[in-house]
This record gives C-alpha cells, structure tokens and sequence, in this order.
C-alpha cells in the first residue's frame, strides 16, 4: 500500500509528464504481458512519447491539476496512460504507434480516448489522429497538389501549339 506522500508525488510526476505533452491517450491493458507493455514503451520512446500506468484516481487528480476536465467514468478497466510530444510530429507519431500496436494486440489493448490539445477525443478521433501522413508527407501532397493546375495548362498549350503547326 503506497503512503500518502508518495501518492503526492505520483500525481505531482503525472501532471508534470501531462502538462508537457499535447496529446495523451488513455489505454485498457488489460491483459497486457509486461513483455508486451516493454514493447509498447519502446515504439512509443522512438516516436518520442511515454507510456504510464497509474491508479486511475491518480491519473484523475494529476489531469485535474493540469486543467484539464476528465470523466473517472469514461477510464474503465485497467488504465494506462501514452503521451505524445510536445510539436505536432511527435503528437502523430505517438498517435500512429499506440494505434498500430493496439491493432496487432486487439485482446490485450484497447483504446479509450485521448485529450488532443486540452479537449477529449474519443477513440474514433484518436484513429484518425494516428490516419494523418506526417508533415514531410502532406508537404509533398500539397506540392503535387500545386502543380497539377500549372501542369494541365503546358499539356492543353502543347496540343493547341501542336494542331496550330498541322494545320
């Protein structure tokens, strides 16, 4: 049984970790091995995020003092927390990692939702979040985007200059 003195520095750690990141999940895992839970921790280190778990009155209290609004009712089960980066690269990352390791370990995982930018978002929202191409991706859509306008027009130019020259 922890004190409660080390509950205060569980939720002060909480909000600290929560404050510092924009996107936080929330997961059931349960019956998530540790080996699996390690593997979890890993994908998501690589996309710059966390993985936590905590008792979910903890986890309320530390959301609480982070300003943010959270429903002790909408965290059923067993509840871990991911957080995600604090730019919008890392936010998706985190967001792509916990979805496709809770895609390949649909019995042991599942999400609950998330608060992306200070609001909830619901597990649906949290998938779609994870569907965004990264940043260096939807650059390069916008530009092949641009450029199809401009490339349409030299094609209709070409034939017009071509039939102009046969005629």
């Amino acid at each position: 049984m922890i004190n409660r003195k080390q509950k205060e520095e569980i939720v002060k750690e909480l909000k600290k970790k929560i404050t510092s990141s924009n996107f936080v999940a929330f997961l059931n895992f349960h019956k998530l091995s540790v080996k699996k839970a390690m593997e979890l921790r890993r994908a998501l280190r690589k996309a710059n995020g966390d993985y936590v778990v905590a008792k979910k009155t903890l986890i309320a209290v530390a959301a609480k003092e982070a300003g943010l609004e959270l429903d002790k009712k909408k965290l059923d089960g067993e509840v871990g927390i991911a957080l995600g980066g604090d730019n919008e690269d890392t936010m998706l990352a985190s967001a792509k990692e916990i979805a496709q390791f809770a895609r390949k370990n649909s019995e042991m995982l599942k999400i609950i939702g998330g608060i992306w930018n200070g609001e909830w978002a619901d597990v649906a929202q949290v998938k779609r979040l994870a569907a965004i191409p990264g940043r260096e991706i939807l650059l390069t859509q916008l530009a092949f985007i641009l450029t199809q306008p401009v490339s349409s027009l030299a094609r209709v130019l070409s034939e017009v200059s071509k039939k102009g020259q046969n005629s």
